[in-house]
């Protein structure tokens, strides 16, 4: 698929996602004073053996217990119908619907018995972390959004967006109840493919760093996807056995099976992380890591706490256990914000600059509002009408003139947390400008220039062209051989006749190769020109880089144009002028 077709399939797949996150989020509280669907029956079970369940842990005040369920009770799988084992034991793990009676076949030591437990909506107190959740997944959609807004056409980029919004969809139909059987089945099954999906992906995203891969990584990434097809196959299994119960094709339950190719599959996957920033170097490894390092931590927190919530003999503390993982999924968001903002490993921190400054100005002013109305209403309730519009009208104007300074704070303030270091290699590209002016060596000048480019913007490729005086402008490559581009050519001729920074991708016919140029001006004259190329990973230069940059390359341009002018005036030319001076001066003191 071209890079140009997979914007639209990517927002597409977000837009979706956003969707299915917001009913899963309606679907445990309820929308319009209507019953929510979801339901919980406030009891966790183990598997055991000859097809029954355990109770592992029970809610003393939960449906389970005023049913009559106790902790170590044994059910017999065997007696529910298909929904009710797609239910109890689909990918998402108890999902029952609220208000619907499910009967349970039970053994408690000798005795056998029928216990029917009808599930009970979620307590408004408990929302809290459900919401929280919901906020970490649809601010990591908007990241999957955005890269893919505006980095579709990288392969990493495109990974990463998707990866993000798989993660998210999982989490979302993983719990999702709905009144019509059939679709907790297909929901299941979808995430019997999902999840594999989704840890191939993030296999294939680490495969992206500190290539070309060696061999061992290479052999990793085999073993990973040998294993995410493994751990596919028995998922299906697995699905198959719940749909069948008298299907058992292996040795060994199939949930097992796939549980522990599943889990080696995350573990390799780790190891695919650690050996690609291992790896990568530079600026490349800082990406690297800012974006692995969370997500992989993510990854392994929630097989922790799924095997705690399991192995929990206390129904309170696989409760804890749940809302910590609901809570976590926070910080993915705030790790990729922080690299995006203050780190700039992906390209979408100056848009998230202005986002994000607009969203705090626009919570401080409707804040400011919403105080001010409750303050009217608790205070000036006794007052006349008059006197409430009066100082209603007073407290608007106050706070729209506030907005200016509102909005410079902010500004400073989200400057210095998230863009520290933008605004430190802006403020090294600038620095340089003034320090070349006292270089007294052209070749040092020139290499410097290159190397504080190269060090403060990520960019490749980065070169320096200077006027040869023969009609052309000639550069110094690496490997010792030089390139000479004409005055005559289409990017030397509109910074000649612009003066401003040229969009190389986007001008035809130029010898110039890179992503901008820019002009180094002296005296009014083109005395050279500094060529950025491309950045590694497909990052584009902010605004305010590019003027740090155009005005490093005026600082370079004039240190070039001094130096040239000492070099073609040396000393003895002047020591000459100067004795000539002094024979004037001797002739007119004896006239």
């Amino acid at each position: 698929m071209r890079h140009v077709a997979w914007r639209p399939v990517l927002l597409a797949i977000c837009a979706l996602t956003a969707l299915v996150e917001v009913a899963s989020v309606l679907d445990v509280t309820g929308i319009g004073g209507a019953p929510p669907w979801w339901g919980e029956w406030d009891a966790t079970y183990a598997p055991a053996a000859k097809q029954n369940l355990v109770i592992a842990s029970i809610d003393p005040g939960g449906p389970a217990a005023r049913a009559g369920l106790r902790q170590g009770d044994l059910i017999d799988t065997r007696a529910f119908t298909l929904v009710e084992r797609f239910s109890l034991f689909g990918f998402g793990g108890a999902v029952l619907f609220n208000g619907q009676p499910l009967t349970f076949s039970v053994r408690r030591g000798s005795l056998q018995k029928e216990i029917t437990v009808v599930p009970r909506p979620l307590p408004a107190e408990r929302y809290w972390d459900l919401l929280l959740s919901a906020f970490g997944s649809l601010w990591l959609l908007l990241f999957a959004a955005l890269i893919a807004w505006r980095r579709a056409d990288v392969p990493q980029m495109r990974l990463l967006s998707l990866w993000l919004a798989v993660f998210v969809l999982i989490g979302a139909t993983a719990g999702l109840a709905v009144p019509w059987p059939w679709v907790s089945i297909v929901l299941s099954t979808f995430n019997d493919i999902a999840l594999p999906l989704w840890l191939t992906l993030w296999a294939a995203f680490a495969g992206c760093f500190g290539q070309p891969l060696s061999r061992p990584r290479r052999i990793v990434q085999k073993l990973c996807y040998t294993f995410v097809a493994i751990s596919s196959v028995l998922f299906l299994v697995t699905t198959a056995e719940l749909a069948i119960p008298q299907f058992h094709p292996l040795p060994f339950p199939a949930w097992i099976g796939a549980f522990v190719a599943f889990v080696a599959a995350v573990l390799l996957a780790v190891v695919c992380g650690v050996l690609a920033i291992a790896a990568s170097r530079g600026v490349e490894r800082q990406r690297a890591a800012w974006t692995l390092v969370p997500l992989a931590a993510i990854i392994c927190f929630y097989i922790v706490a799924g095997f705690a919530i399991k192995a929990s003999s206390s129904y309170a503390g696989a409760l804890v256990w749940a809302v910590i993982a609901n809570v976590v999924i926070l910080a993915a968001p705030i790790a990729l914000t922080y690299a995006a903002l203050s780190r700039r490993l992906i390209d979408i921190g100056f848009a998230l600059n202005r986002a994000l400054i607009f969203a705090i100005v626009s919570t401080i002013v409707v804040g400011a509002f919403v105080l001010v109305e409750w303050a009217m209403s608790e205070w000036l309730a006794r007052t006349g009408r008059t006197a409430s519009i009066v100082i209603s009208m007073g407290a608007a104007l106050g706070i729209g003139f506030s907005m200016r300074y509102v909005h410079l704070y902010v500004d400073r303030f989200v400057d210095r947390v998230f863009f520290r270091k933008r605004h430190e290699d802006e403020a090294a590209l600038r620095r340089f400008a003034h320090e070349a002016s006292y270089i007294t060596d052209r070749s040092v000048l020139l290499e410097r220039a290159v190397r504080t480019v190269e060090e403060h913007t990520g960019a490749a490729d980065v070169a320096i062209l200077v006027h040869d005086g023969a009609a052309g402008f000639t550069s110094a490559e690496t490997d010792g051989a030089r390139t000479t581009v004409s005055e005559n050519d289409a990017g030397i001729l509109a910074l000649r006749a612009w003066r401003k920074p040229v969009d190389l991708v986007s001008l035809e016919g130029s010898v110039l190769r890179g992503e901008f140029a820019f002009p180094m001006i002296s005296r009014g004259t083109l005395v050279g020109v500094l060529v950025c190329g491309t950045k590694p990973d497909g990052e584009s230069y902010a605004p305010d880089e590019s003027e740090a940059l155009l005005a490093l390359a005026h600082g370079v341009g004039t240190a070039l144009d001094v130096l040239s002018v000492q070099r073609d005036r040396p000393n003895e030319h002047v020591l000459s002028k100067l004795d000539a001076l002094h024979e004037d001066v001797k002739r007119i003191s004896r006239t």
